[in-house]
């Protein structure tokens, strides 16, 4: 009878335990990943990006980014370099630098299994025309997060980007980007992301909605390998900007 109480004791121990272990592994994971800008972390990474809109272009770009993480501040630096390649007679590569961008987020209140956190991001239009937004921009935005369980996390961000130069020279920018995903973390390290991004143009009063599955494996030691893609719903928004292909990898410190 002892001996049965003893080793019954001994499995909720140790189960405790390995729930515990493999709840703080979670959570490195989840916060290691990116997904969720409410969990500060310092990391560096680089993406390959394709977008093919309808037509003979296809624009190529190699996407720089830097993230700074000090208590629940975070500062970032993102760089693009475009080539773009014309299907054409010719058939040439012509490339050229993107534009600089600046943000800062403050991961203001975390609490349980809800979290939000405030963010500015400034766009710096330094690429030739045709190779950035053309705009000197602010995009505020603010994100909630829940924590469903320790693998299953949902969030909302709405995100405003406007021009912040004004002027007869300077066409209107106005556009409302509402991003919902919810992100599904496993154990043997991959995580699964779906999210539909309403977005609401006030200056030519048109509504698109993009579709954005992800799908990203944690190589440990802070190594993510990440995949997504993006599918406009709107014919008139697909031949603009045509579906977008990315891959990249980033290492969190």
């Amino acid at each position: 009878m002892k001996s049965s109480i003893l080793f019954l004791l001994l499995f909720v121990v140790t189960s405790s335990a390995m729930a515990q272990s493999d709840s703080a592994s979670m959570a490195k994971m989840v916060k290691e990943s990116g997904i969720d800008p409410t969990k500060v972390q310092s990391r560096g990474s680089y993406s390959f990006i394709i977008s093919d809109p309808s037509g003979s272009s296809i624009s190529i770009f190699n996407k720089l980014s830097f993230n700074l993480g000090i208590n629940r501040w975070s500062f970032s630096g993102k760089y693009e370099l475009t080539s773009r390649y014309t299907n054409n007679a010719e058939g040439v590569f012509s490339t050229g630098s993107g534009d600089l961008k600046f943000s800062a987020l403050n991961a203001f209140f975390v609490k349980g299994k809800h979290a939000l956190a405030a963010s500015a991001e400034l766009t710096f239009p330094l690429g030739k025309p045709g190779y950035g937004i053309q705009y000197f921009a602010l995009m505020p935005a603010l994100t909630y997060s829940f924590t469903i369980n320790p693998s299953l996390i949902f969030a909302v961000q709405p995100q405003y980007l406007f021009n912040l130069v004004k002027g007869d020279n300077y066409p209107q920018l106005s556009i409302l980007t509402t991003r919902i995903f919810i992100a599904k973390f496993t154990k043997s390290g991959y995580f699964f992301v779906f999210e539909p991004r309403p977005i609401y143009n006030f200056t030519t009063n048109q509504f698109d909605l993009i579709l954005a599955p992800i799908i990203g494996k944690a190589l440990g030691k802070g190594f993510n390998l990440v995949c997504f893609a993006e599918f406009p719903t709107t014919k008139r928004f697909w031949d603009q900007t045509g579906p977008l292909y990315q891959a990249g990898i980033s290492k969190s410190f």
